[in-house]
């Protein structure tokens, strides 16, 4: 083997090397730049921690609505007569207990052409179902049903339910909006019969404590009552104005 002292010979890799001291200075000079560079981002980060989040996550936040502020008398403790005292107390019972007819919203309506003595006898003999002579048009319908929808309604505030409350009112203004566009696109016979059983089913709901089916449309009674009834081309340019 050759002597480490001869020339050419190879240097032991165990034998120890003197460091590039000029190198050794240099990198700690670099690390020391790099800690005062980020002691005084650290120290501007401090003073405005918005600059701590990259502008990517930055999010703005939701804004914030104003309390609710109403100067009007809560129904809460108020009697439903006391609410609405043009309807009779047993017709509010029946709409408070789920037992309203469908074709009943006629008594809610101050203006039928359905005189009262007449609705009490064929009510007494139980075979009252006139349809389209009670309600020959939409509006018919449609303003003894917001009056139902608003007894309905208040009868949920008085108990203190909010939620309820929101639940019947939000329905109301679905199950409304639906019967408009069923009425623009079907023959008003076929709405009609459409309504009074989607009002029964409603109304087993209802006695279980369900309200949420007002605001979606049945599908099965869709197909039973107004497929095959749309309204003839003359008909629904005058349902819709044009």
């Amino acid at each position: 083997m050759p002597e480490l002292d001869q020339p050419g010979a190879s240097p032991d890799p165990l034998e120890f090397q003197p460091q590039d001291t000029t190198t050794t200075q240099s990198s700690d000079a670099a690390l020391a730049g790099m800690m005062t560079m980020f002691r005084a981002f650290a120290a501007l980060a401090n003073q405005s921690p918005g600059l701590t989040t990259p502008l990517a996550t930055q999010v703005n936040p939701p804004p914030s609505f104003p309390a609710f502020i109403s100067t009007d008398q809560s129904p809460a403790g108020k009697s439903l007569p006391a609410l609405f005292p043009a309807i009779e107390t047993s017709t509010l019972l029946d709409i408070a207990r789920h037992e309203f007819r469908p074709l009943d919203l006629c008594k809610l309506d101050p203006t039928s052409k359905f005189r009262r003595a007449d609705m009490e006898r064929t009510d007494s003999n139980g075979t009252r179902f006139t349809g389209t002579k009670d309600y020959p048009t939409f509006h018919n319908l449609l303003i003894p049903l917001t009056t139902y929808f608003s007894v309905l309604q208040a009868f949920a505030a008085s108990s203190g339910d909010a939620h309820a409350t929101f639940v019947i009112g939000h329905g109301a203004a679905r199950y409304i909006s639906h019967l408009t566009s069923l009425n623009q696109k079907y023959e008003w016979t076929a709405v009609l019969q459409y309504h009074v059983h989607f009002h029964l089913s409603r109304r087993q709901e209802m006695l279980t404590g369900s309200y949420a089916g007002w605001a979606r449309p049945d599908d099965l009674l869709l197909t039973e009552f107004c497929l095959g009834n749309a309204r003839a081309m003359s008909s629904v340019r005058k349902s819709t104005g044009r």
